[in-house]
């Protein structure tokens, strides 16, 4: 939880792209498409994790592939998610730990690496890009996650890459620099642009988001001059009706419960 800023840089929601490019712009498809050399990108957005649970408990989705969460401990109307973990004709877990709940669902387990033995980036709340170190070397047979799409993609028979139906895209990494530096060219000329980082740099010191090719440092503080990201240049406010608790307090459940926040802990 501490790098969901990172994970939506790369596009890890239902409806992102990588740099924060929106799937429903085709401009935004295409950029991505000549990256990956890609024919085009779908568009149509995939499904929300609740909606994808609950397209599983119907029997919509046949496999979940769940990593780097755990389902049946984290998320919401936890009966709903229980019933898709059970009806899933498969389910394939990438984990750390035997104990965590969702392992008690799968059919096939993978054993992952913690982040104590990663590699890689983290992005913070205030932009910040901070190298992480492993520790440790992983233990046993773990893998990353990286490492674990790698062996799938040779187990389907496409080493050097995915075929996504007549198209291919690049998929022969040596290592999260790789990885890393391929988002990095990713962000070219978007609000995020990280052109002028690298690995070396980011081994002096973390650095904030923008810094593009040629900069000597990154942006500390943003539209202080009163520019925004907008058609008109102005900031755009969203006002929004309030919407009640479904679960309000009463006389016999007096008590609210809110999951707290550490600076590197959060939700689970």
């Amino acid at each position: 939880q501490p790098n969901a800023m990172g994970g939506r840089e790369v596009g890890g929601l239902a409806n992102l792209l990588s740099a924060h490019r929106d799937l429903n712009n085709p401009l935004h498809r295409a950029e991505v498409a000549k990256l990956w050399r890609l024919d085009d990108v779908p568009a149509k957005p995939g499904k929300t994790a609740v909606e994808m649970f609950q397209a599983a408990a119907d029997g919509e989705i046949k496999v979940l592939w769940i990593a780097c969460t755990n389902p049946a401990q984290s998320m919401p109307d936890q009966r709903t998610v229980r019933k898709a973990l059970a009806r899933a004709e498969l389910v394939v877990v990438q984990e750390a730990f035997a104990t965590a709940e969702t392992c008690a669902f799968a059919d096939i387990l993978l054993p992952a690496t913690t982040w104590g033995e990663k590699e890689g980036t983290v992005t913070n709340s205030e932009r910040r890009i901070t190298r992480v170190r492993a520790a440790v070397p992983p233990s046993g047979q773990a893998q990353h996650d990286w490492q674990i799409a790698l062996a799938l993609a040779s187990r389907l028979g496409q080493a050097d890459g995915f075929k996504l139906r007549a198209q291919r895209m690049n998929f022969a990494y040596s290592g999260p620099e790789e990885i890393w530096n391929e988002h990095r060219e990713s962000t070219r000329g978007r609000d995020l642009d990280i052109t002028g980082l690298s690995y070396a740099k980011l081994e002096v010191q973390p650095e904030q988001w923008p810094m593009s090719e040629g900069a000597t440092a990154g942006a500390k503080r943003l539209y202080n001059k009163g520019q925004f990201p907008t058609t008109n240049g102005k900031a755009k406010f969203v006002s929004l009706d309030y919407v009640p608790v479904s679960e309000p307090c009463e006389s016999r459940f007096p008590f609210s419960f809110n999951t707290g926040r550490l600076r590197d802990q959060w939700h689970t």
